[in-house]
């Protein structure tokens, strides 16, 4: 039997009651809406209640709660096998009646197959979406009665809260949970350099992150296809498995350059049968960006049903950035490496690499019991071609020497450049006879490489072969090898190929250490930590300084990176990226710059002690100005040498010694926000290097700002949310509706300015979103009465205040909102409700609302009266200062109301340039 219009109201309270504090203690989301629907099966006395969840997107709902518990759900049910539901989500109606196919149709979806006969749908909106739908079910002999539509109506709006309370709560831990882990992202993706291990991190991380089952990283771009570099969740067989442009969803990300999400992978991609994502319901692709680029994708999948949403892509598209990063930053590591072991005017490897790649093979020679030679080149009489020639055609040379010898080497030959113009090759796995027809082709190349440079005919090389036996080391192989080149050489066999194994054993050179020299050291194994002595073994001293100078731009980029990574503050950002580049490097002048509104540039935070020691701690200039400006117009780094040789270029005062300037722009997701720039007294102060090292610094900063935007964004949606919610719940309040919104900022403002701090200030703007939210208690004819209340509808109309903390009361982390709620229409003199507190004994809280309100009222159309103008309000406000309002409250909430006029009246105008 449905329970008597007198109690329904009354149960409907205490129901609503029920279901928020179950969202506080359930354990979660399936918890909360199980208790609603066994609240709503007992409230509206039906056979079965149920509740629906609609994916955003989607054209079908799932079933997530029922009461009393069913059989197996179907994972979908379309809205076209529901006419019913169909209709209530195009027509957006307040609710549905139907029977028939409808009901049974539900009824069988819920497990209730000898329930049907009447359903009632109501819908359960967030704002204008509806993402629940209530579901009530009864026998053909039930009709539910317009009280308790409306009764279901106020209760589904209750539901809404609910789940938005719990949402809240989530998003709360959810918030935390993700600053978390892009911290320990970011500091994870720093640990090493290598790129095979950046990869396989990125890809663990991004599915501790999402909670996701695969997670992927693809090289390439729209127009080339991608090839899966790196997997976590894939079988290894499918790795470099290569993706035609636009095919799956990370080509479409590819080729669209944004990122893009599906809860319906299978319609949106069709995988073919067998393939690795054939089980992939849900997918989420952010595209990766270093060096001005597209370089790949990011994507995580769920073999399992998870709904992923635009927080998630928001998410994943902020740990991307910080992927691509850490890829940028080991790809680099490992050029550096690769530098540090190559000849840089050959592209061979250089002497201490050959080094130790030779003791290397020698090693796994002697394992395997392999056979191992190396073969010596020395160019014949090439020091009369830089003679005759000049160095540059002897560079020529040698460039070419070394591009044959590479071209003729087996993948798993080592070619390195020996010394000045001797060249060395490793032939794995061959033996004498091998490795001198490897050293006839290479000569054969090096001449035809040679041919078209005219008057060079002394351009031909002599080679010397030698096996290795179990016996020898990597010296005295070497040893033998060269033995054989200086026979060649001296006993005048040049151009051809010798072996040592032909050698009377007369011929001794004395090339090599006496017995009596101490032992040779073998080199250690190259690497970043240990790499200072191979570049002075192998390099030149300006190559030195070059690879020093970039394994410094290394380590600042991880230090930076892994900073940046835990900071929310864009203030904060900007200091520390200059702080780091000013302790890395000193520079004269290091600032990130800030695009205005007005178009003008600002700095936003500066370093360089001798540019502060002047006095100039910031500026502003116009936007097109100087290398800044060319820098933003063109998007790209600039670097300029002479900065007097630069058109436009304005110096002042403070700046008058620079020569040098570094600028790039500095992007914050899709949004040119501004610039970094440094510069320097020398001329010529800055290479490539610099220019790539700041391009990274900039990318690492946007990187940083974006995410704490997304951070700023969360809070501003928490509080949304909530105010979503209490407008959900004054829905049938006219007036309420955008009432709780607009007294926010003007409560915020005024609890400012009387000292709140942000603590407090959080609790009023609660505070003032919830303060009406006991009115759900309020007949609608009473909140709407075009006429005066009578003493009865009053008394309602004061319980409202009690009610609010009572729903409220469950929520923990609303917890310092009660008393402004309970407490927001008591008066300074003690006349006012629930409790007749008087002066400083009410909240302070309670008291700044209960002056918003009361302006907001005043100065908003009623059903009884048309609104007051701005100044009446004002007036009425001071005449009630001391009985109705606190004093100090009223002069707080009306400064708060002038400086907001003033603004208003004086608009933004352009601030005067710089003097520069």
């Amino acid at each position: 039997m449905a329970p008597s219009p007198s109690n329904r109201t009354s149960d409907a309270i205490h129901a609503v009651s029920r279901v928020l504090a179950a969202a506080l203690d359930a354990p979660g989301p399936d918890g909360v809406r199980q208790a609603l629907v066994r609240e709503a099966r007992t409230l509206f006395a039906v056979g079965g209640a149920g509740l629906l969840t609609l994916p955003p997107g989607a054209t079908f709902a799932r079933v997530v709660a029922g009461a009393p518990p069913g059989g197996h759900h179907p994972d979908r049910i379309p809205y076209d096998a529901v006419p019913a539901l169909k209709e209530l989500l195009q027509r957006h109606l307040p609710h549905v009646r139907a029977g028939g196919k409808d009901s049974e149709s539900l009824a069988r979806a819920f497990g209730w197959s000898d329930q049907a006969g009447v359903v009632l749908l109501v819908p359960l909106r967030s704002r204008e979406t509806t993402d629940h739908v209530l579901v009530l079910v009864d026998g053909p002999s039930r009709a539910f009665s317009s009280e308790e539509v409306d009764t279901a109506a106020a209760f589904a709006a209750a539901a809404s809260a609910a789940l938005a309370q719990l949402r809240l709560s989530d998003e709360q831990a959810r918030r935390v949970a993700e600053q978390s882990a892009l911290a320990r992202a970011a500091k994870t993706l720093n640990v090493s350099l290598d790129l095979t291990e950046t990869l396989d991190t990125i890809c663990r991380e991004a599915i501790a992150i999402l909670d996701a089952d695969i997670a992927a990283v693809y090289r390439g771009d729209g127009a080339t296809g991608l090839t899966i570099e790196h997997a976590t969740g894939l079988p290894p067989e499918y790795l470099g498995i290569q993706l035609a442009p636009g095919e799956g969803l990370s080509g479409q990300v590819a080729q669209a350059g944004r990122p893009i999400l599906t809860n319906d992978y299978g319609a949106m991609v069709g995988p073919p049968a067998g393939s690795p994502f054939a089980d992939v319901e849900s997918c989420v692709a952010v595209p990766m960006r270093w060096d001005g680029a597209l370089q790949g994708v990011l994507s995580v999948g769920f073999t399992r049903t998870r709904l992923v949403d635009r927080r998630d892509l928001a998410m994943l598209e902020a740990f991307g950035e910080l992927a691509a990063v850490a890829c940028r930053n080991a790809t680099a590591a490992s050029a550096l490496a690769t530098a540090a072991r190559t000849d840089g005017l050959t592209g061979c490897l250089n002497h201490a690499a050959f080094q130790d790649g030779l003791r290397r093979e020698v090693e796994r020679a002697d394992r395997a019991g392999t056979t191992l030679s190396v073969i010596l080149f020395d160019l014949d009489d090439f020091k009369s071609i830089n003679e005759s020639f000049g160095h540059l055609v002897g560079d020529e040379v040698l460039r070419r020497v070394g591009h044959a010898l590479a071209a003729v080497t087996r993948p798993y030959d080592l070619v390195a450049r020996y010394g000045g113009d001797e060249f060395a090759l490793v032939a794995v796995d061959a033996d004498e006879t091998a490795a001198e027809e490897i050293a006839g082709r290479a000569l054969l190349r090096i001449a035809e490489s040679l041919e078209d440079l005219g008057s060079v005919d002394d351009g031909h090389a002599t080679a010397g072969v030698a096996q290795r036996d179990g016996a020898m080391t990597a010296t005295s192989l070497l040893e033998q090898a060269d033995r054989a080149l200086l026979f060649g050489k001296q006993e005048a066999r040049r151009g051809t190929v010798v072996c040592a194994s032909e050698l009377p054993d007369s011929f001794r050179p004395g090339r090599f250490r006496r017995e009596t020299d101490p032992p040779r050291r073998e080199p250690e194994t190259p690497s970043l930590a240990g790499i200072e002595p191979r570049w002075k073994a192998g390099t030149s001293l300006v190559d030195s300084e070059r690879l020093k100078k970039r394994a410094r731009h290394l380590d600042l980029a991880n230090q930076l990176g892994a900073r940046l990574a835990a900071m929310t503050d864009p203030q904060a950002i900007a200091d520390a990226a200059v702080e780091e580049l000013n302790r890395a490097f000193g520079y004269f002048l290091c600032a990130v710059i800030r695009i205005r509104d007005d178009d003008y540039l600002e700095s936003v935070a500066v370093s360089g002690d001798e540019f502060l020691a002047k006095g100039m701690q910031s500026w502003s200039q116009p936007r097109t100005a100087g290398v800044i400006g060319r820098c933003l117009r063109e998007r790209r780094t600039l670097l300029v040498n002479d900065v007097h040789e630069e058109p436009g270029y304005r110096s002042a005062p403070e700046t008058q010694e620079v020569r040098s300037e570094l600028c790039t722009p500095l992007w914050v997701a899709d949004e040119l926000w501004g610039a970094l720039d440094v510069e320097e007294v020398a001329p010529a102060a800055f290479d490539e290097d610099d220019a790539r090292l700041l391009a990274t610094v900039a990318d690492q900063i946007g990187s940083a700002m974006r995410s704490a935007l997304l951070y700023e964004r969360l809070e501003r949606a928490y509080l949304g949310t909530a105010e979503a919610l209490a407008t959900a719940l004054e829905a049938k309040d006219s007036y309420t509706a955008t009432h709780a919104q607009s007294i926010v900022h003007w409560a915020d403002a005024t609890g400012a300015a009387l000292g709140l701090d942000e603590e407090g200030r959080r609790n009023l703007r609660y505070g003032a979103v919830f303060h009406d939210i006991g009115k759900i208690a309020i007949p609608e004819r009473i909140l709407n009465k075009p006429g005066p209340l009578d003493p009865h509808e009053w008394k309602l109309i004061e319980t409202h205040t009690v009610v609010g903390e009572q729903i409220l009361a469950p929520v923990d982390f609303l917890a310092g909102v009660l008393p402004t709620v309970r407490h927001e229409h008591e008066c300074w003199d003690g006349s006012g409700y629930p409790d007749g507190l008087r002066g400083e004994a009410i909240p302070l809280g309670a008291r700044i609302v209960l002056v918003c309100d009361a302006y907001h009222a005043m100065t908003s159309d009623r059903p009884y009266r048309r609104a007051m103008d701005a100044d009446a309000a004002r007036a009425e406000l001071r005449a009630g200062a001391g009985t109705q309002f606190d004093p100090a409250v009223v002069d707080a909430f009306l400064a708060v109301l002038d400086s907001e006029a003033a603004g208003a009246d004086d608009g933004a105008g352009a601030p005067a340039p710089p003097p520069s």
